[in-house]
């Protein structure tokens, strides 16, 4: 796959969504895919404004560095679009002029478009009303032209969903975890370090009151604060610490390389940030790796990351007094487990390895081109033929656990649109693609229908027929005798299985627990359920796991079919895609509003998901 990133600054700026670019990139480069790096050609906060060469080569990655006019807020590079050719995904970090602009000139690039969030620019109270209107406005008409969006935090996914409600998924920044993993002495020692930008979002003024405050209870503390100058300058922070009275113990470190900030870590036992907002909090990780134990600002983001990780402390740095007597009086507590800390915090980093965000990422580009699965009305539904269905559905036999499978034709669809409950059992099955009308999507959605129209009907025997191997199977659903019909015709069609028992499906919810024991008496395997939409997927959900079952086929009205029950509509009729129209002129009663309300109400929302933009 050709993959195009583009970002404000790349290297050799450093900062986070900088650290993320580059370490996807490096993951793509050695997964085998082509990537490519499209960044603006000067440096925003550094003393040498010098413009960078426009084309290099770093780690495997092509970098191209576009020139660009006005404020760096806001920069405008209108020669970006020319870099994107071919590419067969643009993933685009951060909400700024390369997100709008992208998005509005795609009828003419024409490429697939995935957006990772970052925090959107929401990072100050700068401009902060007008910052909320262009975000509801402008930001929520431009993600329209995003087939994805990656909300990096679940604090991003919370804030974007209001402007984005399909195609939002959450995928975790990585975190490379071997740069300064077990950096951290044995031993604990009073020093704290604080990595990251001095941006004033973080709140350098904050952690140093901090800082002085904890020093005049303790005077062995020491402070380390590593990071680029942004907002702030060296200057202005060794000032900070001189008002403070803290001065004389206070270290900062402008632009370290890695290898100096491991040397920092290993001199400290704690990581600090006072940081007012984070999107996600790749320094706090980066710090776990090293075994630091982080004392950190009380925000959403931070607050999750402790509650995940179970290592940490939250504190509010906006009260200096009060969070300094809080973590002295831990501090007696850390330092005696300080070695089972450590160990703690650096397990505890591994869990948010690239390797791990880089396949999410890669899933997310593949759904967006629908080459693997494809995303229709929230259902995601394999793109496979029907000898791929077997295989598959063969595999999941030899796996432990279980699995349902469901049928997705427009009736199914509609009614996960209103139906939560029915929305998350097809969240928790297989579903497979079922009849024209998910095939006219999918062309709208994908421009291509799928590869064979695996509906419950056709494709139940052609599996049963097909399959490696040897089933019991048990027959629930219909109405009285209809099962046991339906069971005579497919020991007849598929000999190789035995038939475990049936029943019909005319029993009330109370009885579902003794409705499961009784399949798993029977020693069955494979389970058939026949009780129409919703009610069988959400019986499957709720019950399959307790009948024993490894399989469990929510198939609609095959029993009518195979009974004998149901005509079925001509091989030619079926052949012309039209069996919904020969089941509505023989049963207009029953089927009317499936068909006459039910399938223009299915077009009518598929359309909307067009307009959306959404493909995952």
């Amino acid at each position: 796959m050709y993959i195009v990133h583009a970002t404000r600054q790349f290297w050799p700026s450093i900062g986070g969504i900088e650290s993320v670019v580059y370490e996807l990139a490096v993951a793509q480069i050695a997964a085998g895919h082509r990537v490519r790096v499209i960044t603006l050609n000067r440096l925003f906060k550094s003393n040498n404004r010098r413009t960078l060469p426009a084309r290099e080569v770093i780690d495997g990655i092509e970098v191209i560095r576009v020139p660009f006019v006005g404020s760096t807020r806001y920069p405008l590079a209108f020669s970006a679009v020319k870099f994107i050719k071919e590419a067969d995904i643009v993933h685009v970090h951060g909400i700024d002029f390369l997100f709008d602009y992208l998005a509005w000139t795609k009828p003419v690039h024409r490429r697939k478009l995935v957006a990772s969030t970052h925090g959107g620019f929401f990072h100050t109270q700068f401009a902060a009303t007008l910052k909320r209107t262009y975000f509801t406005t402008i930001t929520r008409a431009s993600l329209t032209w995003y087939d994805g969006v990656v909300a990096v935090s679940s604090a991003d996914r919370k804030l974007f969903s209001r402007v984005r409600h399909h195609g939002l998924v959450c995928i975790e920044n990585g975190v490379n975890t071997t740069k300064y993993a077990d950096a951290v002495a044995a031993e604990p020692i009073k020093g704290i370090v604080s990595i990251g930008r001095f941006s004033a979002n973080k709140r350098l003024d904050h952690l140093i009151a901090f800082y002085a405050a904890l020093h005049r209870i303790d005077d062995q503390w020491r402070l380390i604060i590593a990071g680029r100058p942004w907002d702030l300058d060296v200057a202005q922070i060794l000032e900070l610490s001189k008002q403070a009275g803290v001065d004389k113990t206070v270290q900062v470190v402008a632009d370290p390389c890695d290898a100096e900030i491991r040397r920092l870590l290993s001199g400290c036992s704690v990581l600090a940030s006072a940081s007012e907002f984070e999107g996600f909090g790749i320094a706090v990780v980066e710090g776990l790796s090293a075994g630091l134990y982080p004392l950190l600002n009380d925000i959403p983001a931070f607050r999750q990351l402790v509650e995940r990780t179970n290592v940490g402390m939250l504190v509010d740095f906006s009260q200096p007094g009060a969070a300094a007597a809080l973590f002295s009086a831990r501090w007696a507590e850390i330092r005696t487990r300080h070695e089972s800390l450590r160990q703690k915090a650096v397990a505890a980093a591994t869990a948010f390895d690239w390797r791990r965000a880089s396949e999410a990422y890669m899933r997310v580009y593949h759904a967006v081109h629908g080459t693997r699965t494809r995303c229709i009305l929230d259902v995601s539904l394999p793109v496979w033929e029907r000898v791929t269905a077997v295989s598959e559905l063969d595999h999941r036999f030899d796996q432990d656990g279980n699995t349902v499978i469901a049928f997705a034709n427009a009736n199914c669809l509609n009614y996960a649109q209103t139906d939560l409950r029915a929305r998350s059992a097809l969240g928790d099955a297989l579903v497979l693609n079922d009849g024209i009308g998910v095939d006219l999507a999918s062309r709208l959605l994908f421009g291509a229908q799928f590869p064979d129209n695996l509906n419950g009907t056709d494709f139940t025997p052609y599996y049963l027929q097909n399959t490696r191997h040897r089933f019991r199977l048990y027959l629930l659903g219909g109405r009285p005798g209809i099962a046991e019909k339906a069971a005579h015709r497919l020991s007849q069609a598929c000999p190789q299985h035995s038939i475990a028992g049936c029943r019909d499906g005319y029993f009330r919810r109370v009885e579902d627990p003794l409705i499961a024991q009784a399949v798993r008496a029977t020693g069955a395997d494979v389970l058939l359920v026949a009780m129409g939409n919703p009610d069988q997927e959400l019986w499957l959900r709720n019950n399959l796991a307790a009948t024993g079952c490894r399989l469990g086929f929510a198939i609609g009205a095959l029993f009518d079919f195979m009974a004998g029950e149901t005509q079925r509509a001509p091989s030619w009729v079926r052949a012309a895609r039209l069996e919904w129209l020969y089941r509505l002129t023989h049963e207009p009663h029953r089927l009317w509003r499936r068909y006459v309300l039910g399938n223009p109400l299915f077009l009518a929302r598929v359309l909307g998901q067009w307009w959306s933009g959404a493909r995952i």
